[in-house]
């Protein structure tokens, strides 16, 4: 039997030469134990949903980790290469779980990064005396998750001294904001 930590080696070494990022190289020391198991699952030649959970978790450490899509695209070619099984059979969605796993971590950032922009301060306009304008945009339709950012918001404006908002958006998080800024005292008013 092939030794699979030389296999593993071998196969960061094929990525580093595709690395086109600085991020791409310290990301391939960081997944060394993921690429493992992948190379153990694809020797024990049982390829089931383990490879592709395994490749989709890949996926998502090379997108959190700043690395390449190119990176992502060619690493599963890569790992064939070092285990010499050219056209396995479960090649092509191992490739895809990567891309998959890379897409979804870029996709939750993106919706993260959009949510904080509704964060007290950036959704507050200072009014003077005690008073603010709280845009209630919140993206979510998620109840639960605009009740948390609702209570957020409302803490933040009640330790600023706060006492009045005029609260504007849909219905949903503006009646979540001005439950939540009820509870804090501060009066709300929706326009």
């Amino acid at each position: 039997m092939r030794d699979p930590a030389a296999i593993v080696t071998a196969w960061c070494e094929s990525d580093r030469l595709g690395a086109i990022l600085p991020a791409d190289h310290r990301l391939i020391d960081a997944s060394t134990s993921l690429r493992a198991l992948i190379v153990e699952l694809a020797l024990s030649g049982e390829c089931d949903d383990e490879i592709y959970d395994a490749s989709a978790a890949l996926g998502r450490l090379m997108a959190q980790r700043g690395g390449s899509p190119t990176l992502a695209s060619l690493t599963i070619d890569h790992a064939c290469e070092a285990l010499e099984t050219r056209g396995a059979r479960w090649a092509a969605s191992a490739r895809a779980a990567v891309a998959e796993g890379f897409a979804m971590a870029l996709t939750e950032e993106a919706r993260h990064d959009a949510a904080r922009g509704w964060e007290f301060p950036g959704c507050a306009v200072a009014l003077g005396e005690g008073a603010l304008a709280l845009a209630a945009g919140h993206p979510s339709d998620d109840d639960e998750v605009l009740a948390a950012w609702a209570a957020r918001v409302a803490n933040a404006a009640a330790l600023k001294g706060v006492r009045r908002a005029v609260v504007a958006g849909p219905e949903r998080p503006r009646a979540a904001l001005a439950e939540a800024l009820g509870i804090v005292g501060i009066e709300a008013r929706l326009v």
